[in-house]
């Protein structure tokens, strides 16, 4: 069973460098790296052409194109039972792999999620506590779990997505080629939304995919200046540093297939587009989302004075409701009941974030002087060790196996090398 783990990038070569390393580190000959190279301009193809491993193929899309298209480009020069995508300055664990295609190979799910910490790039000026690693109790060791994918559905379609739970994903989540090939287009397009990975994800939940999830980690999620969504939500229009989001939102409106609700300018309204999007292209009828919360949701995900934002929100809400003939909901969207159950989800999420804080470490993932994806996957998995097999087996306890890692993190002689 070969797994594929797929990097699209484009003009990042100083963070993918780190990054690919923590693919090569791993041990197994029926794993294949793929880099889907957007055009880029910078030293990328340099980058990949140093590295000399039969695992690894760089690919190049010949010209800029869209995010959507890359993903699909990349997928069609993959030869994976499981996909999996993460960005150009993330990084996947190389120590627990054997654990991730041993839970694949047991159970064969259509797809597995997990629990993704966070590693931020120690830039100058970028972030807080970047250059760091957290371990938090309870994403760490968890038991095999399978989704349950009717909750799950009600809750998207409730547009109540702080309580959907676990998710499938392709994006920091494997996905099998099987399911992906059951969701493609009579064209034979797989992505088909401007937000492929979200896409895969609402089309998982809403064809109750058989899906798996695990509180812990395979990946980490890197966070950098040079982020799409960072660059998305961290700075104010205008700021150069928005220039990424920018190219984005460029690339998505030269795209030839657009979303239900077009271009979105939040990510609330991708999110809602991209539901309505699957409602419009499936050949099964999908139950009626609640067009009232949906609609509260992305009339209040602009920015606190960001009036234009504003205006072509309410104006494409208004031209959507209207070809959908729910205007009613629109003008309901208002109602106090609706940002009432907001405000209540949110105070609920800040209660458990509380009580999570009670049993968590953060450690610096430099090592011998250097910090980046590659020193982070290092010293994660070095506190992690061999202990998820013991989980897998039924032979140790999840309790046992924290006392394990929290001794791991205070031992002074910690020298974890990178390569």
């Amino acid at each position: 069973m070969i797994i594929s783990l797929i990097i699209p990038t484009r003009e990042r070569a100083d963070y993918l460098k780190e990054s690919l390393q923590t693919g090569l580190q791993i041990e197994d000959d029926q794993f294949e790296l793929i880099v889907s190279d957007n055009a880029s301009n910078d030293h990328t193809r340099e980058v990949a052409n140093e590295i000399n491993d039969n695992r690894f193929k760089y690919i190049n899309t010949g010209e800029r194109i869209s995010m959507r298209q890359n993903f699909e480009f990349a997928l069609q020069h993959c030869s994976g039972d499981y996909v999996i995508y993460i960005g150009d300055d993330d990084c996947i664990l190389p120590g627990q792999f054997r654990f991730l295609r041993q839970i694949l190979e047991q159970h064969r799910p259509d797809s597995l999620s997990w629990d993704r910490p966070t590693y931020g790039w120690p830039v100058n000026g970028y972030g807080k506590r970047t250059g760091s690693l957290k371990f938090q109790r309870n994403s760490l060791y968890g038991e095999v779990e399978t989704v349950d994918s009717d909750h799950s559905r009600q809750q998207l379609l409730d547009c109540n997505l702080g309580a959907l739970g676990p998710k499938p994903a392709i994006y920091h989540g494997c996905i099998s080629r099987q399911f992906l090939r059951s969701i493609e287009t009579e064209d034979g397009i797989c992505f088909a939304s401007s937000n492929p990975d979200v896409y895969v994800t609402y089309q998982a939940v809403l064809r109750n995919a058989h899906a798996l999830h695990v509180a812990h980690p395979f990946t980490l999620n890197g966070y950098s200046p040079v982020s799409t969504g960072g660059a998305h939500h961290a700075y104010k229009a205008g700021d150069p540093r928005c220039k990424p989001a920018q190219m984005f939102q460029q690339e998505n409106k030269q795209d030839f297939l657009c979303d239900a609700i077009g271009y979105a300018v939040t990510v609330p309204h991708a999110f809602f587009s991209t539901l309505e999007t699957i409602r419009e292209i499936s050949p099964q009828q999908i139950e009626r989302p609640d067009y009232r919360a949906w609609y509260h949701y992305v009339l209040n995900s602009a920015r606190p004075g960001d009036h234009e934002t504003a205006k072509k929100l309410s104006d494409q809400m208004a031209e959507y409701a209207e070809k959908t003939g729910t205007q009613t909901e629109l003008a309901e969207a208002d109602d106090a009941s609706v940002a009432v159950a907001g405000k209540i989800k949110k105070y609920s999420q800040r209660i458990e974030k509380l009580r999570t804080m009670m049993h968590r470490k953060r450690i610096t993932a430099a090592i011998d002087g250097k910090n980046n994806a590659l020193t982070a996957a290092l010293t994660y998995d070095r506190v992690l060790g061999e202990d998820y097999a013991g989980i897998l087996d039924g032979s140790r306890s999840r309790n046992l196996c924290w006392k394990s890692a929290m001794q791991r993190t205070r031992q002074s002689q910690f020298v974890a090398r990178a390569a």
